[in-house]
């Protein structure tokens, strides 16, 4: 998710990628809210399918975003600018749909990531880029567990202390009893990811990547993507209240 950019450079499957992830989200969140909160029976929610699914959408968003920072001089406004959108669905779910708060979401991970990228870009310009990838992954791989309260690969693993599980630290990915949020992509180990997408942003931004990528073949999906956070911003609200719709009327 990001917000649109403009240069002569632009890579067009970035914008239908970006388009693809959002028209599964919707599938996604329709399902989401008819088997959370209308509870309606889809066994297919909880299966593997499922799963996947909203793994695509996650980590395409996430390292799109990334990509797209390498295009950007203005990361520290795109990322107040998708910070204060993030902030705008906890309002807004805090007041509508106060059971499915959303507290540290995607919005909110990727506008803290897009500004602490813009502080950061002057040292990250020194790391070479085939290290920047592969340092990105692994500590992305290695902090993946954080939740479960250690860090490491399996067989080696770093207990954490307990200390840190408190609720005031939920954005770094520590969190304590009674915590909620509907959507949940704390720093760590997402910040990780969207480094990664950065560092091969790179490659993209100087022409390395194959040709097709910097073509538009599907402008309707490209339109899509290139309205994101609006869509972002309205999709729960129409969905949900769509579906209110129909089961009144049913």
């Amino acid at each position: 998710m990001s917000v649109a950019l403009k240069t002569k450079t632009r890579a067009g499957f970035l914008d239908e990628w970006r388009g693809i992830a959002l028209v599964c989200m919707l599938f996604y969140h329709t399902a989401y809210d008819l088997y959370a909160i209308f509870g309606v029976a889809l066994p297919l929610f909880t299966s593997p399918f499922y799963v996947n699914l909203q793994r695509f959408i996650g980590y395409s968003f996430i390292l799109i975003s990334g990509i797209a920072c390498c295009y950007s001089h203005s990361n520290l406004r795109r990322g107040a600018i998708c910070f204060g959108c993030g902030m705008l669905m906890t309002l807004g779910t805090a007041v509508a749909m106060p059971d499915q708060l959303i507290l540290f979401g995607v919005l909110h991970f990727l506008g803290v990531s897009m500004m602490l990228f813009a502080l950061l870009r002057k040292a990250l310009e020194h790391i070479p880029t085939v290290w920047g990838i592969a340092g990105s992954l692994l500590l992305f791989l290695v902090t993946m567990p954080l939740s479960q309260g250690w860090i490491g690969l399996e067989p080696f693993r770093l207990m954490l202390p307990q200390g840190l599980y408190i609720n005031p630290l939920f954005p770094l990915g520590f969190y304590g009893a009674g915590f909620s949020s509907a959507d949940y992509y704390p720093l760590f180990p997402w910040f990780f990811l969207f480094l990664a997408g950065s560092f091969w942003g790179r490659y993209w931004k100087s022409g390395k990547m194959p040709q097709f990528v910097y073509r538009t073949d599907f402008r309707a999906l490209a339109f899509v993507g290139r309205h994101t956070i609006l869509i972002y911003l309205v999709h729960q609200p129409v969905i949900y209240g769509a579906l209110l719709l129909w089961f009144a009327l049913m």
